[in-house]
């Protein structure tokens, strides 16, 4: 028999691969096995200066993989929205860089597992979607599925009948519910209609909220802040659970923070009752908006609390934009948390051996 090689592609971008590769390869070295990782192609977008790589691949390469380079795990990044003006479709170099670096990773291992790219069509153009290197690489494929609703059903049912249509080894299908209501109907519905039509499922990751929400760094990231108060080694992966707009009345506006956990509120410098009443709530950081510096009563009631502030030159509705586009990262605490995820909610039974 070969050695096995499996691709986890996924119907949509923040689907929860890199929690499951990072836990299968775990699972596998508990299994006595030297498994490998790959990942034909970053994201450039989340690059970062210090690591110049992927920063899912860095945390990757440095905790898990560690006796491969982060070149070898992730040889070539491509822009997710503009990567026309990178490659062309004639262009088959980076292609062929792509297969020379995974064999080369290939030949020091017993198993390997490639984690796709956001979703399943993404490069088709330039021929380095999924499926394409499923193909070339004769990878089995695992499809990941986050789930919020029936919506995000029919997604999976159509990635299953375009890549059989591909003529592609699917292994199984993993759905992550996003939320409870979403999770009994992957139970009461989705898990009978997939074995009627005899797909098989392996599970679904559950509970694993700090794996989906983004961190104050990464929201920082994303919008181009600055910390004007508060120790940024001590908060920056404090996880934010929601994104508030502070637009109202401080009255109606308390009531409504009241209601959220761990949020971040995104409101002007210049009021100061917003900013006041969301530190009277669980607030886990406030943006200021269009370069306006809060108050000094406002900061010194920051530094009480302990609650971030972050300002931004851009206006209130780009921010809140710019939040809905996070993609979040697996952070290096949270590998045991992949690990456990995998074990406690993937049926290891039917995993690919």
């Amino acid at each position: 028999m070969g050695k096995t090689i499996i691709l986890l592609t996924s119907t949509k971008g923040s689907s929860g691969k890199s929690a499951i590769a990072i836990g299968a390869f775990l699972k596998l070295q508990e299994e006595g096995k030297e498994p490998g990782y790959f990942k034909g192609i970053g994201d450039s977008s989340s690059m970062t200066a210090k690591t110049r790589t992927d920063k899912d691949v860095g945390v990757i390469a440095s905790v898990v993989a560690r006796k491969f380079a982060k070149e070898e795990l992730c040889p070539h990044f491509l822009h997710p929205d503009y990567f026309l003006d990178e490659l062309t479709p004639e262009n088959s170099e980076v292609f062929e860089k792509i297969k020379d670096t995974f064999h080369s990773i290939e030949e020091r291992t017993d198993y390997m597992i490639i984690e796709g790219n956001h979703n399943y069509t993404q490069y088709r153009t330039v021929g380095l979607d999924d499926l394409s290197l499923a193909n070339e690489f004769n990878a089995q494929v695992i499809i990941v599925a986050p789930i919020a609703d029936d919506t995000d059903f029919d997604e999976l049912l159509t990635a299953h009948e375009y890549a059989k249509l591909r003529g592609i080894n699917i292994a199984g299908v993993i759905l992550n519910g996003l939320s409870k209501p979403a999770e009994k109907r992957i139970e009461q519905y989705f898990i009978p209609i997939l074995e009627k039509r005899e797909i098989p499922v392996l599970g679904g990751l559950k509970n694993a909220r700090q794996l989906e929400k983004p961190t104050i760094a990464e929201v920082m990231d994303a919008i181009g802040g600055k910390l004007i108060s508060g120790d940024f080694i001590k908060v920056k992966n404090r996880y934010i659970e929601g994104f508030l707009i502070g637009a109202m009345g401080s009255t109606a506006a308390l009531s409504f923070f009241r209601k959220g956990t761990n949020q971040c509120v995104i409101t002007g410098g210049d009021r100061a009752d917003i900013a006041l009443a969301a530190m009277e709530t669980s607030t886990n950081l406030i943006i200021f908006t269009g370069n306006i510096a809060p108050s000094i009563n406002v900061m010194n009631k920051a530094e009480e609390k302990g609650i971030p502030l972050v300002l931004t030159a851009s206006d209130t509705f780009t921010v809140s934009e710019k939040v809905k586009e996070i993609h979040t990262h697996i952070q290096p605490d949270e590998i045991e948390l992949c690990r456990q995820q995998v074990e406690e909610n993937i049926n290891w039974n039917k995993w690919p051996k």
